[in-house]
C-alpha cells in the first residue's frame, strides 16, 4: 500500500510538471445583456510555475480580422461592433509565486499588475465540463460579478484573462448576463508545444502600473464619449447628459464622474 501511495504521488507530480494548453471561446457582448457578440478563439498555456493567456491574435483566428459587425438582441436593440485581431494579440502572463501579471493589454500598453487579489467564494455546487468535474466559485473583480468553474483535478491557479487564484484550473467563466463569457473547447495536457509558454515581450524600457492603465482606460472612454457627443450635435441628435458613467466597452469596468 505504501508503495502504491508513493507511486501515485510521484505520478501526480510528474503530470503537474508538464505543460498544458486550454482552448476557449471568448464572447464579448458589452452592454447587450446577452451573449451574442463576437466569439474569439483564445488560448491558455500553462505549467506549474506560470501561465500565458492569449486572445485576439491573428494566428488563432486563421488570419487578420478587421470588420464591422451588427448584432441585435431579442428585445430589438441593435449594436454595431468593430471586430479586430492583430499579429501579437493581447497577452497575459501570470507568475503565481510573485502574484504578478504582465500583460500586453488594451491600447497595446505593457502593464505590470501587482493588484491581482480576487476575493473568490467557493461554493459546493459542481457540474461536468468535458471529462472534468468542476466546482463553482464567485467573486467581484474590476467592476464585474464573475462566476467561475474550476477543476481540482488540475490543481493550478490559472484561468482565462486575469481570472486567477483558485485552487484549480478554470474551464469556464462569465459575468452577469454573460456580457463577457469564456467557455471550454478542449484541453491538451500534457502538450509537446512547450515553446508557446513564454513571457510577454515588452519592447519598452518600463511597464505601466495597473493604476496608470486604469487612468488611461477612463480617459480613452471620456474622449470617445465626447467625440460621440460632437457627432450627435452635428447631426442634430440628442446625447446623454448624465455625469456618472462606467467605462463600458472594456472587460474592466470603472465608474467615472465628471
Amino acid at each position: 500500500m505504501k508503495c502504491f501511495i508513493i507511486f501515485t504521488f510521484l505520478t501526480s507530480l510528474n503530470v503537474l510538471a508538464q505543460t498544458g494548453i486550454v482552448n476557449y471561446g471568448q464572447i464579448e457582448s458589452f452592454g447587450m445583456g446577452v451573449p451574442i457578440g463576437p466569439d474569439f478563439k483564445t488560448m491558455l498555456v500553462f505549467d506549474k510555475d506560470n501561465s500565458l493567456y492569449v486572445m485576439k491574435k491573428d494566428s488563432l483566428e486563421g488570419g487578420n480580422i478587421w470588420e464591422q459587425k451588427s448584432y441585435r438582441t431579442g428585445d430589438g436593440r441593435g449594436f454595431s461592433i468593430t471586430v479586430a485581431t492583430n499579429p501579437e494579440g493581447f497577452q497575459y502572463y501570470y507568475k503565481p509565486k510573485e502574484n504578478i501579471l504582465y500583460s500586453r493589454d488594451s491600447g497595446f500598453r505593457y502593464v505590470k499588475d501587482n493588484d491581482i487579489d480576487i476575493p473568490w467564494k467557493i461554493t459546493e455546487e459542481t457540474k461536468k465540463i468535458g471529462t472534468y468535474e468542476v466546482q463553482k466559485a464567485t467573486a467581484h473583480f474590476r467592476g464585474r460579478d464573475y462566476t467561475a468553474w474550476f477543476t481540482s483535478e488540475i490543481p493550478l491557479p490559472y484561468g482565462p484573462w486575469k481570472l486567477v487564484g483558485l485552487p484549480g484550473l478554470i474551464l469556464e467563466a462569465y459575468d452577469t448576463n454573460k456580457e463577457i463569457y469564456w467557455y471550454f473547447k478542449n484541453i491538451e495536457y500534457p502538450t509537446k508545444h512547450t515553446h508557446l509558454l513564454k513571457p510577454v515581450d515588452n519592447p519598452n524600457a518600463s511597464w505601466v502600473t495597473n493604476e496608470e492603465q486604469k487612468e488611461f482606460l477612463i480617459n480613452a472612454f471620456i474622449n470617445a464619449r465626447y467625440g460621440g457627443r460632437m457627432i450627435a450635435e452635428n447631426i442634430g441628435a440628442s446625447s446623454s447628459s448624465s455625469k456618472v458613467k462606467k467605462t463600458e466597452g472594456y472587460i474592466e469596468v470603472y465608474e467615472i464622474e465628471e
